[in-house]
């Protein structure tokens, strides 16, 4: 399970970290993430927004004004790990209804364009050069891709 978080205060980040690795749920960079949250926590910092990726929102904010969300908590710090498991529960249950059909196709232009990197730099273990030659794109692109996608050629 993953989650996004959104305008929390640098307090509010620690704890609301803390408290999703305790159970297991990864925490991805909305502007690097190549796959769809489960949820999104919004915090005290957050501006209203719409929700593009239709996802249940979790907010630290009462005042948080959202313009349109399927599944919305209200749940203040500091979260009671009962009350917690009983919103995941509910999250984990939405999952199993069928969902819109539209989709983000920013994120899965992001998603693939990742896997065709990795995949790139797998056939040419990790020659950066050689892996861009067969992307057909400058060394310099794929460079700041895989700083964009946090991918390091020492992993291949």
């Amino acid at each position: 399970m993953n989650c996004w978080l959104y305008g929390l205060t640098l307090e509010e980040g620690l704890q609301v970290s803390a408290i999703l690795n305790y159970l297991g749920i990864e925490i991805d960079e909305p502007e690097f993430a190549t796959r769809t949250p489960v949820f999104i926590v919004v915090g005290e910092l957050a501006n209203p927004f719409t929700n593009q990726v239709d996802v249940p929102i979790i907010s630290l904010n009462q005042s948080f004004n959202l313009y349109e969300a399927s599944l919305y908590w209200y749940s203040p710090l500091p979260w009671k790990q009962d009350e917690l498991q009983k919103i995941l529960k509910q999250i984990n249950e939405s999952r199993k209804l069928p969902k819109r059909h539209a989709l983000d196709l920013n994120l899965h232009v992001r998603h693939l364009e990742s896997l065709l990197i990795r995949q790139a730099l797998v056939s040419s273990r990790g020659v950066v050069s050689k892996a861009a030659a067969s992307l057909q794109i400058q060394r310099t692109t794929l460079i700041e891709k895989m700083r964009r996608y946090k991918i390091d050629k020492s992993e291949f």
